[in-house]
């Protein structure tokens, strides 16, 4: 081997930095021009490589579309872990929760929009991946830990997860489409609102039963 030949652990570290390059020159062609703009030519120019390098890392649009869909997910879910993290009021913790889903949509547009098919964006593979179970699985276990805490039995802590989650959806969508009067940060308070009256609806009907 010649001296000045890359190791291959320089060379794994080389290729995962490329991969990284092309993830984030998608997203800045979608974030300027938006997602019907993207192509893997594109991309490849962006970078300034070849067309056929870009294919030894993904195979086509739809495969770099996958991977950022996951992607999405996964820092979603490190947003969503710090937040809860910051009251020691359990309460207040899902409040913070709610905030931060909305602002990672707002500040993550390009990203928000291709983890839920937005603005144009298609996926041929269900987004029930390793990555969305597990923003769940967190969602699951935030409404698990408040029920102990406020002593509530819900029904369906899973059906409980998936409305919460349509409901912070709609709100960071409809900010997102400049369809909430007063903007963002009247949509912010109406995810902190909107999550405090599901978490208050639920422990009044399970006082009711």
């Amino acid at each position: 081997m010649l001296e000045n030949s890359p190791t291959k652990a320089r060379r794994e570290r080389q290729k995962a930095e490329l991969r990284q390059a092309i993830l984030q020159a998608a997203r800045d062609i979608a974030a300027q021009e938006g997602w019907h703009a993207v192509t893997t030519r594109k991309v490849a120019d962006k970078i300034e490589y070849s067309l056929p390098t870009l294919y030894e890392y993904f195979e086509n649009k739809a495969a770099l579309l996958a991977e950022l869909n996951r992607e999405g997910y996964r820092q979603l879910l490190a947003t969503l872990q710090a937040a809860r993290a910051k009251s020691a009021d359990i309460r207040e913790d899902a409040r913070e929760i709610a905030l931060a889903y909305c602002n990672f949509a707002w500040q993550h547009r390009e990203l928000y929009e291709v983890m839920h098919g937005l603005s144009g964006v298609y996926l041929e593979e269900a987004t029930y991946h390793d990555e969305a179970q597990a923003l769940l699985a967190e969602a699951h276990d935030m409404l698990s830990e408040w029920a102990k805490a406020e002593k509530v039995k819900l029904e369906n802590i899973d059906d409980a997860v998936h409305v919460l989650w349509a409901t912070l959806h709609g709100i960071a969508s409809l900010a997102l489409a400049k369809q909430v009067p007063g903007g963002k940060k009247r949509a912010a308070a109406l995810a902190r609102q909107a999550m405090d009256d599901l978490l208050s609806a639920w422990k009044s009907q399970a006082h009711k039963t």
